[in-house]
């Protein structure tokens, strides 16, 4: 049994390994597992979903583009990938307590037209499938909800995107820094979107 560490909360999943889906005891959250083979390629996941997890997306995206140039049929590493393009962060929703796929590099393409999400959907087994489609799908909807707002505003530089409050009602640090990024922005000369 291999011990793999969760896409979205980093906690320990212990995982068969004939399974390429399971759930994570800590974050209820259910996910597509990669197909590891040895130590090597579960420490290269590892270290890509550590980065990608904070955010460091261009980092997580080379390893799994390392690990798809010894395996082109890693279903993983191409949904992996996409979760890189388009910044996904797993949040976890202060009321239902569910992690939830936030965009932090909001695409013009939709998720679906994407090389990567259909190469994955190509070398998903039925089980992996659903779940990319599933997250697609969200990730699609939130997306749009993006661009359709951003197509309203008037032409900007800047995007600044933060919560401005926690489940308590209270300010957020990130909206105190937002704050002080934006008159900065603006002492600049900038134009800005929040």
């Amino acid at each position: 049994m291999a011990i793999f560490k969760c896409k979205m909360c980093g906690g320990s999943l212990e995982i068969n390994d004939n399974k390429t889906v399971a759930e994570c005891e800590y974050c209820g959250t259910k996910q597509t597992l990669p197909k590891l083979g040895d130590e090597r390629k579960a420490n290269l996941y590892d270290r890509a979903n550590h980065f990608r997890r904070n955010n460091e997306f261009d980092k997580a995206m080379s390893i799994y583009e390392n690990i798809l140039n010894e395996d082109k049929t890693d279903a993983e590493s191409y949904w992996s990938i996409v979760l890189c393009r388009y910044g996904i962060e797993y949040v976890e929703d202060p009321t239902s307590h569910k992690r939830v796929p936030t965009v932090n590099r909001a695409q013009f393409t939709s998720v679906f037209m994407d090389e990567d999400y259909k190469s994955a959907i190509k070398y998903a087994d039925a089980l992996q499938k659903d779940v990319y489609e599933s997250e697609a799908k969200a990730i699609d909807e939130i997306q749009k909800g993006i661009l359709e707002i951003s197509q309203k505003e008037e032409p900007f530089d800047v995007f600044i995107c933060y919560k401005e409050t926690d489940s308590n009602g209270r300010r957020t640090p990130d909206s105190v820094l937002a704050t002080e990024l934006y008159h900065e922005l603006v002492k600049e000369g900038f134009l800005r979107f929040c």
